[in-house]
């Protein structure tokens, strides 16, 4: 179920509680967060006309511009004997609701246009069932396009990429943890602010929100296809407004972009092994994977120290739950830099952390049903 590496590193934050935090990482959180776009509409707005749609929607008591839409289930799914099996990816949407594309079919039965199948994940768990809107025949010549529309996922939530206010721009599906990122970030009007693994976008997107439109954001994302998703995130919120993306890698950005003691606010919110992400179909992590990781985050490390500028602000996130990517890293952090670790007091749906001298905050399950989370803020 899990490597026994991976075990003993969660089990040196959770103790007795580690099982408990395995388990929910296999189950989603059941408040599905959007961001809405408040340069366009306000939230109030927003949430009318989603309600207006028949969507149970609310107001996050505590993030200005959160509002979130309860998941329901587990369900009860029916294995119908006839289905289709998918890619761990496609398994982890569909059980939310989503619709069945061709990218995700690994195999499947014959089946008829109208058919009702069950979808599988790869280790056989049964997610939802689907009404065909394709033939098997038709399917096997298919490389992308609709297969099939879900009727019941284990996990109910409405479309909301099918919706017309998604199109327009209004709203980012985005964890709650990830929202807050920028608000502790806390850019202003004229600061140069650099987000340094900026796909697919969303945080890019909130700092332009977030100041107007009045910072300078350079975001930068070495992988082209990447970048590119970038460019359609702020295209579709209509937040391309003094953003440049740079694709390229961002771990030197010091010395190939001249960015010395420039920049007023730097994220790094690096590749990781993602354990917070839920939920999951199967963890494949393993200690190779938990050790290259950590040490990659690194690399970021000196880049952004460098491009700082005095009494500028570095804020380290990650959207995973161990200590050795999180913990350790602040602790290298600071111990390496000479960087401040900075207090924020209270953060909502966070645990204050305290590793030696040094504050951050961790989101989790066991606390108020959050992904998993960690953001630290250090000043230069």
């Amino acid at each position: 179920m899990i490597d026994e590496c991976i075990y003993r590193d969660l089990m040196r934050v959770y103790g007795s509680l580690t099982y408990r935090i395995v388990e929910s990482i296999f189950k989603p959180s059941m408040r599905l967060y959007l961001r809405v776009n408040t340069m366009y509409i306000s939230r109030g707005e927003l949430i009318d006309r989603l309600r207006s749609r028949g969507i149970e929607v609310y107001s996050d008591p505590y993030v200005v511009d959160a509002v979130y839409i309860p998941l329901r289930g587990p369900n009860r799914v029916e294995d119908t004997g006839r289905g289709i099996l998918v890619d761990r990816f496609a398994a982890e949407s569909i059980m939310l609701g989503a619709n069945l594309y061709a990218p995700g079919v690994i195999r499947y039965d014959e089946f008829s246009i109208d058919d009702i199948l069950t979808v599988y994940a790869p280790n056989n768990m049964v997610v939802a069932n689907v009404r065909a809107v394709v033939s098997s025949k038709e399917l096997k010549n298919m490389r992308r396009g609709l297969v099939a529309v879900n009727i019941n996922p284990l996990y109910y939530a409405p479309p909301i990429r099918d919706l017309e206010e998604y199109s327009m721009g209004l709203f980012y599906p985005q964890s709650l943890p990830a929202i807050l990122t920028t608000h502790i970030m806390d850019p202003g009007p004229g600061d140069l602010v650099v987000d340094m693994n900026a796909a697919p976008g969303g945080k890019t997107s909130h700092i332009v929100q977030y100041t107007r439109g009045l910072s300078r954001v350079v975001a930068f994302e070495r992988n082209n296809r990447k970048a590119m998703r970038v460019y359609e995130t702020l295209k579709r919120l209509r937040l391309y407004i003094n953003v440049v993306i740079i694709p390229a890698d961002s771990r030197y950005i010091d010395t190939l972009f001249r960015l010395y003691d420039r920049v007023d606010r730097i994220l790094i919110d690096p590749p990781c092994t993602g354990l917070g992400v839920r939920p999951k179909i199967a963890i494949g992590k393993r200690c190779s994977d938990l050790r290259n990781s950590y040490l990659y985050q690194r690399q970021f490390f000196t880049p952004a120290y460098t491009s700082l500028r005095r009494g500028g602000r570095l804020i380290y996130s990650t959207c995973t739950l161990t200590m050795m990517e999180n913990e350790y890293n602040m602790y290298y952090l600071r111990n390496k830099y000479g960087l401040k670790p900075v207090d924020l007091g209270w953060i909502p749906y966070a645990d204050k952390v305290y590793y030696d001298d040094i504050v951050a905050y961790r989101f989790h399950p066991l606390n108020n049903d959050m992904n998993g989370y960690f953001i630290a803020v250090f000043e230069k």
